[in-house]
This record gives structure tokens, sequence and C-alpha cells, in this order.
């Protein structure tokens, strides 16, 4: 019997090893599987050859109307406004020389009278003098006596010729009282202003009838016959506006309207916050031209010539200065010059002839990136 369960287990042995030879045999024999390539994905792209050609110099910019010159008006003197033919309200327009401002002024000018009526009797009281001891003298002085009149400026003072004439006219104090009346006269002319162009009142803090002191602001006034735009212009554009330029400012309305300008100055700094140069456009409307203060406007720029430039899409463009080329399809980046921006489109040189270059975004795309052109 112990024999036989002998014989059994050798045998299961046996089998298990007869097993485990032929698996060991099989996995040893059995061919290694072959590794995946993984390919390489190749995108389609817009590409064209390089051409070069000749573009108009065509530049537009928004910008709003600005009034060419504003002024504060504010008052010199004291006293109560008083009423003149243009009223002090907002909105009101005026002619050059118009009076815009009178202060009351009855009272200074009585003064001025009585010391112009003074000064005529000091010199009438010294004629005689001067035509006994300074006869060469004497008909240049009463002439100046005839100019004077109560309501009008005093002449100008005759040339003073000899040290003896100058000692006697001080020793008799003329000449104090001359340049004392003169000093009141610039005091007097104080109380009334002049517009010193057509305009407008932009606002107004004071009206006839109130009481202004020295220093008081009145109001602020603005010029309608001289226009300004303010462009705002990227320094490599703002190379090909020069002073003096013509230009043409379109004025939306019912229909777009034309008015002539020229470009009066131009910033020789870079505005830090938006990177821009700052041109300024000079307009003098004409009777019938809606273009008023506040407006915002286009200003087109027509500039000479550009010669030999490749014409390329901003989106193309990679960091203001770089673009693809397709050698071998694939891709490379290139730097170039850029010689203008307009709009959508970026004007370059720096490229070969014979070179491809693409013409569109490339999603992730850097150097060495297998491309197939599509037409």
């Amino acid at each position: 019997m112990a024999k036989k369960h002998i014989i059994t287990i050798i045998g299961i042995i046996l089998i298990i090893g007869g097993a485990s030879v032929s698996t060991y045999t099989m996995l040893k024999n059995k061919p290694e599987p072959k590794k995946g390539v993984k390919k390489e994905k190749i995108i389609s792209i817009k590409a064209e050859t390089v051409k070069y050609i000749d573009v108009d110099n065509i530049q537009k910019y928004s910008g709003r109307v600005n009034a060419a010159q504003t002024f504060i008006l504010s008052s010199e003197v004291a006293g109560r406004i008083m009423r003149t033919n243009v009223a002090l309200k907002e909105g009101n327009t005026f002619r050059k020389g118009q009076k815009l401002v009178h202060i009351f002024d009855d009272d200074i000018e009585a003064s001025l009278k009585s010391q112009k009526s003074s000064f005529m009797n000091t010199i009438a009281s010294i004629l005689p003098d001067i035509k006994i001891d300074y006869k060469p003298e004497y008909d240049k002085w009463y002439g100046f006596f005839k100019k004077i009149k109560i309501a009008a400026p005093l002449p100008s003072l005759p040339p003073i010729n000899t040290d003896q004439e100058r000692f006697f006219l001080a020793s008799r104090n003329l000449i104090t009282e001359y340049f004392s009346i003169k000093q009141s006269e610039i005091l007097l002319s104080k109380y009334n202003v002049y517009a010193p162009f057509n305009g407008t009142f932009k606002s107004v803090r004071l009206e006839a009838g109130s009481i202004a002191s020295p220093g008081s602001e009145i109001g602020v006034i603005s010029r309608t016959d001289a226009l300004e735009v303010i462009i705002e212009v990227e320094p490599w554009n703002a190379k090909w506006i020069k002073n003096g330029d013509k230009v043409e400012v379109e004025v939306d309305g019912i229909e777009t309207k034309i008015i002539k300008g020229y470009v009066s100055r131009k910033a020789h700094i870079v505005d830090p916050t938006s990177q821009t140069i700052k041109v300024y456009v000079k307009i003098n409307p004409k009777k019938g031209d809606e273009i008023y203060e506040g407006q915002f406007v286009r200003v087109v720029f027509r500039g000479d010539k550009i010669h030999n430039v490749i014409e390329i899409p901003r989106e193309a463009v990679n960091e203001s200065k770089y673009i693809f080329t397709v050698k071998d399809d694939k891709l490379h980046q290139e730097e170039i010059d850029v010689i203008k921006i307009n709009g959508d489109s970026y004007f370059i040189q720096g490229i070969s002839k014979d070179e491809i270059i693409v013409t569109e975004s490339v999603f992730n795309g850097k150097e060495g990136m297998p491309v197939q052109v599509r037409n």
C-alpha cells in the first residue's frame, strides 16, 4: 500500500515538473511584441511665396476735437459785474473784439480824468518857463500839451534831450505825474475784458450783477474758429507724419463730411501709459462746417508711397517682430523689419524673395514643426 502511494506522488511530481518545463519553454520562445512608432502630427497651414510691392501710405486714426485755445476769465479788480452786449451765459457765442466783461468803473474813470486835468495844469504852468529858458524845446512840449485829451489815453512823452531839461521837468514833478496817470490807465483797462477770438462760453461762474474780487474766476471761454484733434499714433507709424502735412478730417452726420486740416505739431516723447506719440491736427472750420469741440472724428493721413515691402496679416506676426517661413515642409522662425502697421496689416522687409511665409496664426507653432501648405 505504501509502495502504491509513493508511485502516485512521484507521478504527480513528474506531471507538474513537465508542465512547468513546457510553460517555461513556451514563454522563452514567445516572440517579443513590436513597439509602436508614434507618428508626429502634420498640421495644415496657409502660406505663400514672398511678394514685394509698393503701397499707398494711408493711415486713419480716431480722435476727439478740442478747442485750439481755452482761456479762464478772471477778474484782476474788485467791483460789480455789469451787463454787456454778450450775456454771461454758458453756450453763448461771441466775436473777436466784443466786450465780454465790464466791471463798474465810473469812480476809477472819474479819478483818472481828475489826474489828467491836474497834469494839464502842470504843463500849462511850465510852458512859459520853457519858452524862456529852453526855447528850442518849447514847440514839442506845446504840441504834447495840445495832444492830451481828458477822455483818451495820454500820448507818448516827448524825448528829453538835455540833462538841464530833465532836471527842470523833475523839479516840477511832471515825469512822476505822467507815469502815475499811465498806471491808472492800466488799472482802468482791467475793468473791461474783450474777446481775444471768436468763441463760446464753455462755463460761467459769475453772471451780471455778481460782485467780483481780484482773482475771481468769471468763466471759461473756448475758441470756435480754430479747433484741434489729438491723435495717438504708434511710434513706428508716427515717423511717417510730419509737421505741416495736410490731412482729411471725416465728420459723421447724415452724410460723412470731409474737412481739410493739417498737422500743427507732433510730440517727441512717448506716452508711458499708452506707448503712443501724440499728433495735433489743426482745423479752421468754414461757415457751414458742422464740427464741434468734444466730437469724435476720424483723421486720414496720406503720406508718400512706401516701396518694396511685404504685406502680411497681423495675426501672422509673433511678438511684433517674428514670422514663420516654410523650408523642407517644416516651420522656421525669422525676425523681420516692421516698416509700418496699417489696421490688420503689417508691412515688412528682411525676407528673401524666394521664401515661403506663413500667412496665418499657427497655434503652438515652433521651430522645426512639420507642416503641409494648403492651397
